[in-house]
């Protein structure tokens, strides 16, 4: 890795040591040591960037006067919400738990969106509660639940219907949610019969609309035919007596894992929905999460072994085993996902092909099978790039293995923001306790 080489936004390489938000990264593992012994990894967030890219994506969409809400399970580290809703955004929650970390940071009820395709009781409850901006329905029948609990507590909650629009996107097929083989949403048919009936449930307000086709999208074109599907929809239903006001297009914009600067065209994109549908008179909403936070964090793990082998052809291979595994990043795992691998103070000498691993019992735990790196030994940091989303809030305790301390940096200064679990957290507590039933 050289002085000039492409980095994400916010990373620096400053007198030969990788840095993040200008603070170098090789300094913070020796303090965490001081409080947790036996670190050996940990993640790392630069939050001036979160707000900044949440600021961005504000602007980007201010001619819609639209409502961004950061979707809380790219990542819900508390001190990333509190700069995220200091930007302006509003927090979009899938689960009761996520309701109720959106309601301890300070996201107001006007300032939350219900997400999800299993509504449970008691998010219905919350929801008519303790308030929500709107509850995005995923089929029909769960207006009966909702309307029985906004009944319940005298309130009137909104809802948008999810539609599945049938349209296909690019990529892993994990991430892809509004096609015709997705678990998520209904038919526009059935959804404008909904509309046109939502007399039926007099404590909710059925008049919005919310599709999501997909995430990790690089090109605009699947996001624009869904805002087509929208507009045709609050046509129909208008002209079926059921005029709709509210639009949530979801999320979906993708970031650059690679170098090749293929980040998703925000502005151009929102200046194309401007264009092509200003004159919508209806409220739109977006649910962005990995854009904003993404580039902005880190994974950076001690190299714990070294190890070389020769292969079929005869060439030696390389294993750099790393402290942190799978069960910390499953993304490379789960979805074949690549982020690049850098060392935090690389060496001088040629970069050669290296497999990068962790230290899981399991095949799968490679997170890069073809990583240019130069000479690694052990002892050293490495540096997994664009970690700040869908990494430590998809973690786990998978081969006893405890989860990581989150660290933040702000103006070049280190916070923990989270500590990470004692090595025998994944044990859990023995716990006996006879049912009854």
């Amino acid at each position: 890795m050289t002085e000039t080489m492409s980095l994400p936004a916010g990373l620096t390489m400053a007198g030969g040591v990788l840095a993040l938000g200008g603070a170098p990264l090789d300094r913070p593992l020796a303090a965490l040591r001081t409080l947790e012994p036996q670190a050996s990894a940990f993640w790392a967030y630069d939050l001036d960037q979160i707000e900044a890219r949440a600021a961005r994506f504000r602007r980007a969409f201010a001619p819609l006067r639209a409502r961004p809400a950061y979707a809380l399970k790219a990542n819900a580290l508390p001190a990333v919400l509190e700069r995220v809703c200091a930007a302006g955004l509003a927090a979009e929650a899938g689960s009761l738990g996520e309701l109720l970390v959106a309601k301890r940071t300070g996201f107001g009820a006007a300032d939350r969106n219900l997400n999800g395709n299993g509504r449970t009781v008691a998010e219905a409850a919350f929801a008519a509660r303790e308030g929500v901006h709107s509850v995005n329905a995923d089929h029909a029948a769960e207006l009966d639940l909702l309307e029985r609990e906004a009944r319940a507590a005298g309130a009137t909650v909104r809802v948008a219907l999810r539609v599945n629009p049938g349209i296909e996107t690019p990529g892993h097929r994990y991430v892809a949610t509004g096609d015709d083989a997705a678990k998520f949403g209904i038919a526009p048919a059935e959804a404008l019969d909904a509309w046109a009936a939502r007399a039926r449930w007099p404590h909710l307000r059925v008049d919005g609309v919310h599709l999501h086709v997909g995430s990790q999208l690089l090109d605009g074109a699947p996001l624009e035919r869904a805002a087509e599907t929208a507009r045709a929809l609050v046509a129909e239903s208008a002209a079926r007596g059921a005029p709709l006001s509210l639009v949530n297009l979801g999320g979906g914009f993708g970031v650059d894992y690679s170098d090749a600067g293929a980040e998703f065209p925000l502005e151009r994109h929102a200046a194309h929905l401007v264009e092509r549908f200003g004159d919508l008179a209806v409220e739109w909403l977006f649910e962005p999460g990995r854009w904003i936070v993404a580039p902005a964090g880190v994974l950076v793990a001690e190299v714990l072994w070294v190890k070389e082998r020769p292969g079929p052809d005869g060439a030696t291979r390389r294993f750099v085993v790393l402290a942190a595994g799978m069960n910390d990043l499953i993304r490379p795992a789960l979805y074949h996902a690549r982020h690049r691998v850098v060392p935090v103070r690389p060496r001088a000498g040629a970069a050669t092909p290296a497999v990068v691993v962790g230290p899981v019992c399991e095949s799968a735990d490679i997170f890069e099978r073809e990583a240019m790196l130069p000479p690694i030994e052990r002892g050293d940091l490495v540096a997994i790039l664009d970690a700040g989303a869908y990494g430590a809030v998809m973690a786990s305790n998978y081969n006893g293995r405890p989860r990581l301390a989150e660290l933040t940096v702000t103006g070049g200064r280190w916070t923990r923001a989270r500590a990470g679990e004692p090595a025998d957290a994944a044990a859990g507590r023995a716990s006996e306790d006879r049912l009854e039933g």
